[in-house]
């Protein structure tokens, strides 16, 4: 039987691996941004040397969570119940990142005294930058995933002067993504203002109440709000994860084709190792498992996608066609959890397979050795487990 051994790429994190080189919504390198001239971001020239990343909240069962409980009323605590962390990679050597660092997840205790020894705080200017770069991070974190235009967009709502340059893939993508998300919601605007006695409205009052998608502090968010019941102090809130579930839902229409091919990747014959009698009868039944277990936690991902958009459409419809508004506000009062569901599963679903692909083609798979196999499916597990991948950071920083 084979003897496995470890070469010097084997013995590197598989977290890092996968912040090295995974989805654009998953990680946010500003190296790569800078040598493709893109502006800074930060103000502190050392984090602008290192990368940023989505990585799984441990304290919670992003599959299996009882929906957030109301505290005092309808507000809820929102960082408890999110299923996503972000961290900052540092790495030892910024022209090479697969050398390893360390790692700082912004919810850790400690946090700012961390910030301070990792970017060489010497002045009361260079105190003064990093803490409005901390600012910058802690608004990240209120995004389920690094997708640019998410990030411009949460960005922007709070007061952040970015350059024309930066968070874009192309005006035309701009475009189509609010083209998509004012078609879907407009007609909910539109119905909610005509409840309210506004009667039919004009052309120009339609697209004024459309901008309270993108400014949700225009006064014409108050009559939406209050066709709801909803406080005034949510309604920020609420706009932007109604906003961010109709993004990924567009998302998850274009990925779609690709996961029912993951799912005939992961369940199919390409998965017999090329060279399986060179291992043991053992060694062969924990790769089926490990391919079953990726597989199982794919199709809950997928599952808990099709559940929310499920919910958001049939409330849209009862409000819409029915005039009936109970749908859509327990949907809307709970829509940032879904909002951060959403962001948890379609990254793990893109992970997964682009993983796949860091191998072979989804089109026309190959068979692959043992240890590939085993390596691919160790990355794609990482997303929904512990694994190998949350490296807890103390005052030492120990290396990813």
């Amino acid at each position: 039987m084979v003897n496995k051994k470890s070469n010097k790429n084997d013995s590197r994190s598989p977290l890092l691996k996968i912040i090295l080189s995974g989805d654009s919504s998953l990680s946010l390198n500003l190296i790569d941004m800078s040598k493709r001239g893109e502006p800074k971001i930060f103000q502190n020239v050392y984090l602008n040397n290192c990368v940023i990343f989505k990585y799984p909240n441990f304290d919670i069962d992003h599959m299996n969570s009882n929906p957030m409980t109301p505290i005092g009323g309808d507000e809820v605590d929102f960082d408890v119940s999110k299923p996503l962390d972000t961290a900052i990679y540092i790495p030892k050597d910024h022209r090479d990142l697969s050398q390893g660092g360390s790692a700082i997840y912004i919810k850790q205790n400690d946090f700012d005294a961390l910030m301070n020894d990792a970017f060489g705080i010497k002045t009361d200017l260079d105190a003064k930058d990093i803490q409005n770069d901390i600012s910058i991070l802690n608004i990240i974190d209120q995004v389920p995933s690094l997708d640019p235009y998410l990030l411009r967009s949460v960005l922007t709502s709070y007061g952040c002067k970015l350059p024309d340059e930066i968070f874009r893939s192309s005006d035309q993508e701009d475009r189509l993504i609010r083209l998509r998300i004012e078609t879907k919601i407009a007609p909910i605007l539109v119905r909610a203002v005509q409840t309210e006695g506004s009667g039919d409205l004009s052309i120009a009052q339609k697209q004024r109440f459309l901008k309270v998608l993108w400014n949700p502090d225009l006064p014409e968010a108050e009559i939406f709000v209050n066709s709801f019941g909803i406080e005034a102090s949510q309604t920020s809130a609420i706009f932007t994860a109604w906003k961010g579930i109709t993004y990924y839902q567009i998302q998850f229409e274009e990925i779609a084709p690709s996961l029912r091919k993951v799912f005939n990747y992961l369940s199919g014959n390409h998965l017999k190792a090329l060279d399986n009698r060179m291992y043991s009868s053992n060694d062969n039944e924990i790769l089926k498992y490990k391919a079953s277990n990726c597989l199982s936690k794919i199709r809950q991902s997928v599952d808990e996608c099709r559940k929310i958009f499920k919910s958001y459409d049939m409330a849209y419809e009862d409000f819409v066609n029915k005039n009936d508004p109970q749908n859509l506000r327990r949907f809307l009062m709970g829509a940032h959890q879904d909002y951060w569901q959403l962001g948890y599963s379609i990254i793990a679903c893109k992970h997964s397979f682009e993983r796949i692909g860091q191998y072979t083609s989804l089109n026309q798979p190959r068979s692959l050795r043992y240890d590939t196999i085993e390596k691919m499916l160790d990355e794609i597990s990482i997303i929904f487990g512990r694994g190998d991948g949350k490296q807890t950071l103390d005052k030492e920083q120990p290396l990813i």
